[in-house]
């Protein structure tokens, strides 16, 4: 019996879920289920398993998952399984958290009270290991000497640590009560937050419920100092009624426990709960979280005589008889403090806001108080430092994580040129970089949304088929853009992988999704202008940043060389700025500064992992995807885009920009897979951008690594696999690029070439796949001989022929596509 593989224990669930379902014909053959259940429980792997020991290695938790389903699947088919001693050890497995382990177990739990089972009857409140060694004890004394766990005993159970990040990340969406109608019972959040490390207020407001009954003796100053109070004036923001209604409940009981309770701080503990009390107006009214975050660090202050916040709070509570629910506690008395310790205070209402600003209601609740206006305009202030200014990124974060608050942030706030202007310094530290580009990305991330899925989806619909997909605004995506193409100058090799990450992802998916709508605009016949993004000059700065980040000595080389010669006079005083000797600590300056204690380890992240730097070089060969160098020539009616640099006016520029793109975006994937929309991608902008420009082929031709490495990605695109199913596309389109590229050789001249050209061409828009994929095959036979420097295309004549000679000893049938082709390629060569 394998009582600890996970996959043999899913494979018993899906049985037992089969076989003993009500519509089996099977079911009374089989082996009762309380037998079943008797045999999970005492296995003699049952405890091992499903408690945690500190001298055995535990479990992998999907075979805990795995045997607690089982056990819940067991129960709810025959209730008549659940006997009171087991709570003992659901209890002792139980960690009281929003794992999806221990949400299972309460579910157990609750299955086991709903068959008239009860827990509070069962009159043991201890969970975990702590419950495990209750019971022990209780079994090798007896009951004589059983001593029921006092209320102390329980809350000495909670890590005041967890209980604090249980109230900073309070899952506002937990409903008390599971749904009876969804299927879905175990709490998923969006977030980042490992849901491992916070407690469930499921479980612990109902134990605080029973822990605060009249005839307990509570100690009310651990009940506060445990974070047992804060948690449960978090929970008056949850979106459940429920769950604010057992808040309320808690909160009463302990406000009767509280009037009795002897302690140094209990007169302002009382005080704070009657201010409190007195400013709800309604039934269950549910606080912002900004509002319930202050409570519970203004109660967790009354415990702190010895800070400075601890007279402020305490002025700013007796000054007022109720709290104002439509402000934000202290912030003007706070931020605008004349005291000595202002940095002090501002610090403290600064940690509100970044930790208090979750939802909708927060946002608008600062937003009507005019804080963000404050905030935005002390950013620039001479008072603002930059601990200070790093504060204020973090709530505008915070703000910007909730969809209308994201797009009502720039549009009232002009938050964009806001950013902007912070990007006008000339350096900015990297922890103060950082936050920038996570701002970007959170307010690009955010405001997309799920708009570019739907574009995508509704594109092959007819247009009258429905409603059009709605878009986000040209001019906002242009603004989006314009700030990133400005943050590109501040990139530098400090940076955490996770912001390269983020940069070079966002100005990716900005530049994709603005030729989305400029393609919808002329679907639509919609006049569009301006339709260049990129310039000459962004390219080179682009280039220069990422041969610093990954250390490309090859590409700083040429990049000079480009730069040089574009006689860009920015881009000159960049390289020049690069090579400077590094000053001595002692100089002035942010060179030579000295390092802060955490720089050490920004330094340290600036070692990028492989896999990042490939994620990185991808997004930035996708990037370069949209840059349309377009170089003067001879032709008149030719318009030239790259108005935004007024270096393209030289052609030399931009060849070489162009030339050093090319080389780059090649010698890069030459040694690693690409997918099939980037190859795609990477062909169709060779094809319309580098190949009507003559001069840039040249250039690129004589370079023979670069050469080498066309060679190499063709010959993994289009061999046997790149030819069937749906990577065909890229395949015919990649011959139409090399059969160009041999022509600027000067190798057109073979009697073959027109041939496989119009051979080319009729593959693009061949509709049978069989035909397409033989003549892609034949045309890249031709390829591969006289890319390598043969005369003849020997390989292809020689497959021609022996196809052809099969073909006459076979059977008179339906030839096939490539039978036809080698013929008409046979009649050609005969004629040449």
């Amino acid at each position: 019996f394998r009582y600890q593989d996970h996959t043999f224990l899913k494979t018993l669930l899906t049985a037992v879920q089969l076989l003993y379902s009500p519509e089996s014909s099977v079911r009374t053959k089989l082996i009762q289920l309380p037998v079943v259940y008797v045999m999970l429980m005492q296995h003699s792997l049952f405890l091992p398993t499903l408690l945690t020991s500190d001298g055995e290695e535990s479990p992998d938790s999907q075979v805990k998952e795995a045997l607690v389903d089982l056990m819940l699947t067991v129960v709810e088919m025959c209730p008549s399984v659940c006997e009171s001693s087991h709570f003992a050890v659901l209890l002792g497995a139980y960690g009281a958290t929003l794992s999806v382990l221990d949400q299972k177990i309460l579910l157990l739990l609750r299955v086991y009270e709903q068959n008239k089972l009860s827990l509070i009857n069962f009159r043991v409140l201890l969970w975990g290991p702590a419950a495990v060694e209750h019971h022990k004890t209780c079994r090798s004394l007896g009951r004589s000497l059983w001593q029921q766990p006092s209320v102390g005993d329980i809350l000495r159970l909670l890590d005041r640590d967890q209980m604090m990040q249980t109230i900073l990340h309070f899952p506002q969406n937990r409903r008390l009560l599971p749904p009876e109608d969804t299927q879905e019972l175990i709490f998923k959040d969006k977030s980042r937050v490992d849901l491992d490390g916070l407690y469930d207020p499921c479980f612990l407001l109902q134990l605080f419920s029973e822990l605060t009954r009249p005839e307990f003796v509570v100690d009310c100053r651990k009940f506060l100092d445990s974070n047992a109070l804060g948690l449960t004036v978090t929970a008056l923001s949850s979106y459940d009624p429920q769950m604010r209604a057992i808040a309320y409940h808690v909160l009463a009981a302990y406000y009767s426990h509280l009037e009795g309770a002897r302690f140094q701080e209990q007169s302002q503990l009382l005080y704070l709960l009657d201010v409190v009390r007195n400013g709800i107006r309604t039934q269950d009214m549910r606080l912002t979280f900004t509002l319930a975050l202050f409570i519970a660090k203004a109660a967790l202050q009354i415990l702190k005589p010895e800070e400075h916040m601890y007279l402020k709070v305490s002025n700013f509570l007796l000054s007022h008889e109720y709290l104002n629910m439509d402000k934000v506690p202290g912030f003007y008395q706070f931020f605008y403090s004349s005291d000595f310790e202002q940095k002090t205070e501002q610090k403290w209402v600064f940690g509100l806001l970044r930790q208090g600003i979750r939802d909708k209601q927060c946002y608008e609740l600062c937003a009507r108080r005019g804080i963000f206006h404050i905030i935005l305009s002390f950013f620039h202030s001479p008072l603002c430092d930059e601990a200070a200014q790093n504060w204020i990124l973090e709530i505008l974060q915070n703000a910007a994580q909730v969809a209308r608050s994201a797009y009502e942030i720039i549009r009232d706030y002009s938050l964009l040129t806001w950013i902007l202007h912070i990007l006008e310094s000339k350096f900015l530290e990297t922890p103060l970089l950082s936050n920038v580009i996570s701002l970007l990305h959170t307010l690009w991330v955010t405001n997309l949304g799920d708009k570019a899925v739907e574009w995508d989806s509704q594109r092959p619909c007819q247009p009258s088929s429905q409603e059009p997909a709605k878009r986000l605004a040209l001019h906002l995506v242009n603004e989006f853009l314009y700030v990133l193409i400005v943050l590109m100058k501040h990139l530098r090799p400090t940076l955490a992988p996770v912001q390269l990450t983020n940069f070079f992802g966002t100005l990716d998916s900005v530049l994709r999704y603005r030729a989305t709508v400029i393609q919808a605009f002329r679907d639509m016949n919609r006049f569009t202008v301006n339709e260049t993004v990129l310039s000459t000059k962004d390219v080179l700065v682009l280039l220069h940043k990422w041969s610093l980040i990954e250390r490309d000595l090859k590409l700083q080389e040429d990049l000079r060389a480009a730069i040089e010669k574009a006689q860009a006079r920015e881009l000159m005083k960049m390289l020049k700025d690069k090579n400077k000797p590094v000053m001595p600590a002692r100089a002035k300056g942010p060179r030579g500064r000295k390092r802060r204690p955490g720089e050490a380890e920004e330094m340290a992240d600036a070692e990028l992992m492989a896999s990042t730097l490939e994620t990185c070089k991808g997004l930035l060969r996708s990037i370069l995807t949209y840059w349309g160098p377009v170089i003067p020539g001879p032709d008149p009616t030719q318009e030239p885009v790259d108005s935004a640099s007024p270096e393209s006016d030289a052609p030399g520029p931009v060849y070489a920009a162009a030339s050093l793109a090319v080389s780059w975006m090649l010698r890069s994937v030459a040694e690693h897979p690409l997918s099939r929309a980037e190859a795609a991608g990477l062909i169709g902008w060779l094809k319309s951008h580098i190949l009507p420009h003559p001069v840039v082929v040249a250039d690129l031709l004589k370079d023979g690594a670069v050469r080498s490495s066309i060679f190499k990605l063709y010959s993994r695109l289009c061999g046997a696999e790149g030819l069937a199913g749906p990577a065909q596309e890229v395949a015919c389109l990649f011959n139409t690029v090399m059969l160009q590229l041999v022509a600027a050789q000067g190798r057109a001249g073979s009697p073959f070439h027109p041939a496989m050209e119009a051979l080319s061409l009729s593959s693009l828009s061949e509709k049978d796949e069989a035909t397409r994929a033989s003549a892609a095959f034949l045309v890249s036979l031709y390829i591969k001989d006289i890319w390598l420097g043969a005369q003849r295309p020997d390989t292809l004549l020689t497959h021609v022929r022996m196809v052809c000679e099969a073909a006459d000893d076979a059977p008179s049938s339906e030839e096939e596509a490539i039978v036809v082709l080698c013929k008409d390629t046979a009649s050609a060569a005969s004629d040449a």
